[in-house]
């Protein structure tokens, strides 16, 4: 093979592709298309007398087939920088939360370990002690750094994705690809802790804005807070308040936090299941089992299949399907002929091996997934589907008690809340009574005159700067001619 680079600058520098140019021809001889129906293998000479003019044996040439060359390109960039970024969030990022996610990670990373057989000298804690040498080892690492190269451990030697919802990959080409968790690589936010803190103390503040406000309402409506300290008891403490009477605040627990702690928290409990069952064992041991002999018996059936389309009546490798009947030299070229081209029908026959662990699993389902039985509940309740469960004796539950159980709970909870609003519009109506009496009777003593009451006023009146009106003109009579 050669190679030569492209796209990339002289002077040393590895280029970005290498084109290489591969030999791609069998090295026994065997032909892409069986062009003469006897397999794979190389038509023979001609004439095995046959000489060119030089007089060189040209048999040997016939059988030889002619070169099968390919170009391949390979990319020599590092692929880190073009695997996807995620920035954690503030919550997530925070160092009050490092030390108890570095002994999960480290937890999660023993029981994989414990459950894959991982050598003893090639955990991670040699690998840590190996980072960490000395007489204080890891008791004086950071417990941020010692999380990174943990998360590092799990993602490289596990495929397992600390922050992404706890994921694993099936193989190491799904973490290099776009679309899997696991090959997301998260960075934390820079100054988390101090963005919590302004966050919280923007929080506070506001809070006790919030708090002075209703203050501030409380005394200016001083007589409906006297009402409803007579009513709950003269003013007595609830359950739920400290001492001063007001409620404790709730911490809010941040979304992202609360999944990352339930994926850990699954994590957790799944890996340590597969701890206790062993390197050996992958789901459980009766599921193990079970796949074990569905294997065997799926090889069995293939070599009994592929035996019993070995050779026809004369002995020779033909392929016993009817619309195919092609002809080979030997029976390797005809079993390679059948798991390329009639592979569906070996699949039909090894998928009859999985009837009868189907048959036992079926047989001992607590909850078998069979639509459910119609029970007839009455009038009042009419058909109602009930599932069949048991695995020795299946049966369907009748539903009946359970719904008249439901709609009594159903009528006592309506009763309860139908009383507390009765309640309600009671204690409502009588202080809109109160406050209609009060006000009346305020307004009568303020609008009130009692007629027998002597009431001396003076008077003074002043003839000073008075303005006089003229007395009126009179009027001229007109004089009537005679």
């Amino acid at each position: 093979n050669r190679g030569r680079g492209g796209g990339g600058g002289g002077g040393g520098k590895l280029p970005r592709t290498l084109e290489l140019d591969v030999d791609c021809t069998d090295v026994y001889g065997r032909r892409d298309v069986d062009s003469d129906g006897r397999g794979g293998a190389p038509p023979g000479a001609s004439a095995a007398a046959a000489k060119g003019k030089d007089g060189k044996d040209a048999a040997g040439d016939a059988g030889r087939l002619p070169p099968k060359r390919c170009t391949v390109h390979v990319a020599t960039e590092n692929l880190s920088p073009s695997q996807p970024v995620s920035v954690l969030s503030a919550a997530v990022s925070s160092r009050r939360r490092i030390a108890q996610d570095r002994a999960d990670a480290a937890s999660i990373a023993g029981n994989l370990d414990a459950a894959r057989g991982v050598p003893a000298d090639c955990r991670l804690g040699a690998l840590l002690d190996l980072l960490y040498p000395g007489p204080a080892g890891r008791d004086a690492a950071d417990d941020e750094d010692l999380l990174d190269v943990t998360i590092a451990y799990l993602r490289r030697v596990h495929l397992f994705s600390f922050y992404n919802g706890c994921a694993l990959a099936s193989d190491v080409g799904t973490v290099l690809s776009y679309g899997s968790p696991v090959g997301v690589i998260h960075l934390r936010l820079r100054d988390a802790d101090g963005k919590l803190d302004r966050v919280a103390g923007e929080d506070d503040g506001t809070e006790k804005e919030a708090t002075a406000k209703e203050e501030g309402d409380a005394d200016g409506d001083a007589e409906m807070a006297a009402v409803k300290a007579e009513d709950d008891g003269d003013g007595e403490a609830g359950g739920g308040t400290d001492g001063s009477g007001a409620a404790p605040p709730a911490t809010a627990k941040d979304m992202l936090v609360t999944r990352l702690d339930e994926s850990v928290a699954g994590a957790l409990e799944s890996t340590s299941r597969l701890a206790s069952a062993g390197p050996g064992v992958v789901v459980d041991a009766s599921t193990d089992a079970a796949a074990s002999e569905i294997e065997s018996a799926e090889d069995r059936t293939r070599r009994t299949w592929l035996a019993h389309h070995s050779l026809d009546e004369e002995g020779r490798a033909r392929c016993s399907f009817s619309r195919c009947r092609k002809l080979f030299k030997d029976t390797a070229f005809l079993h390679k002929h059948l798991l390329k081209k009639h592979s569906d029908h070996l699949r039909a026959e090894q998928a009859k091996c999985h009837d009868g662990p189907m048959m036992r699993a079926w047989d001992g389902d607590e909850r078998r997934p069979v639509p459910p039985v119609l029970v007839d509940c009455g009038p009042r309740f009419g058909l109602v589907p009930s599932p069949v469960v048991g695995a020795s004796d299946p049966a369907a539950p009748d539903p009946e008690p359970d719904l008249r159980r439901e709609e009594r709970e159903r009528a006592e909870e309506a009763e309860r809340i139908r009383g507390e609003r009765e309640e309600i519009e009671r204690r409502e109506n009588e202080e809109y009574q109160r406050r209609r009496e009060a006000g009346a009777a305020e307004r009568r003593r303020a609008n009130f005159v009692d007629p027998d009451e002597m009431v001396e006023e003076k008077v003074e009146l002043s003839l000073e700067a008075v303005v006089v009106a003229p007395p009126p003109k009179k009027k001229r009579k007109k004089k009537k001619l005679l």
